[in-house]
């Protein structure tokens, strides 16, 4: 029951941001291929119902000026995104 709770907001969350205008474009494409751009993810969590939240940290060294940047992707059980958000204060907040 957590799960689907968990996978429901997680679902709730990504979805009302999926027309993020940085990363919308990753919308429909492949794991694989954000995998290939991105690099492996920083997080990982499988939901209950097959789909899968990943997330990127953009921190690096501005993290120190009080800059972050998270990126979080929701990948259906086709293995594609199916929404995306970007969350962050800096100017190194920008998806590939």
């Amino acid at each position: 029951m957590k799960n689907v709770v968990l996978s429901i907001f997680f679902m709730i969350f990504v979805a009302g941001c999926a027309s993020n205008g940085s990363v919308s474009h990753w919308q429909g494409e492949s794991l694989g291929n954000l995998i290939a751009e991105y690099g492996t993810p920083h997080s990982f969590l499988k939901l209950g119902d097959g789909n899968k939240i990943v997330e990127y940290d953009n921190n690096g060294s501005q993290q120190l000026a009080g800059n972050f940047c998270s990126i979080t992707f929701i990948i259906d059980r086709q293995n594609r995104i199916s929404g995306a958000n970007t969350q962050g204060n800096g100017t190194n907040c920008v998806a590939p």
